[in-house]
């Protein structure tokens, strides 16, 4: 196991997708990267679940992450959640963030954050397949029949299942291919596919 794995932000907000940030968690936290759950620093401490998970996320985004994981949420049925944070100044922390060396990956409509933070301006990514056209609408280069999209700097992911496809190739790219099928086995979880992995990194 690398020793150096990347310092990772997994964001939570009100109204977010609860598998899309716990999947990743778990799968991120099991293969031994250092994972803190954190909050947009404008965000109250007690976070709420789209489906009534109450948490107490005492940390902040913050520029110690080296990635992040942004989980989407209430984007498809105008609920609290991604919509309300693109009204904030976290897409704008997430473009410093992004611009400071930061990867950047989205679960699920958490693509519609990073393109209020125009990181996916002509960048090939995937978000929901609900919401594929808001994503090309947003200015991304839309590619429909992936499930990740790597391009470097950015990841990006389809619904809310495809965050375990997300981390487990996160692992396999950070620690390894022998580590990401590791973790694909404690989950007991095949990647359905296709990752894509593109040539505009940045």
């Amino acid at each position: 196991m690398p020793s150096s794995l990347p310092a990772t932000h997994v964001l939570m907000f009100d109204g977010f997708d609860d598998l899309d940030a716990i999947g990743p968690l778990e799968v991120l936290s099991e293969a031994g990267f250092p994972v803190a759950v954190v909050r947009p620093p404008a965000h109250d401490r007690s976070v709420h679940s789209a489906h009534a998970l109450t948490l107490a996320v005492d940390a902040v985004l913050d520029a110690d992450a080296q990635l992040v994981i942004v989980p989407g949420g209430g984007w498809l049925d105008g609920a609290a959640g991604v919509r309300a944070q693109c009204a904030t100044d976290l897409p704008a922390q997430l473009a410093r963030l992004h611009a400071s060396g930061t990867v950047i990956a989205s679960v699920c409509t958490g693509a519609m954050l990073l393109a209020a933070a125009g990181l996916v301006d002509g960048r090939p990514a995937v978000t929901n397949r609900n919401a594929l056209d808001d994503l090309a609408a947003a200015g991304a280069d839309v590619r429909h029949d992936a499930r990740v999209v790597d391009d470097g700097s950015i990841v990006t992911a389809g619904g809310p299942a495809a965050g375990l496809d997300l981390a487990v190739h996160l692992v396999a790219r950070f620690a390894g291919p022998a580590d990401g099928e590791a973790a694909a086995g404690r989950l007991e979880h095949v990647p359905v596919g296709p990752v894509l992995v593109t040539d505009s990194r940045e």
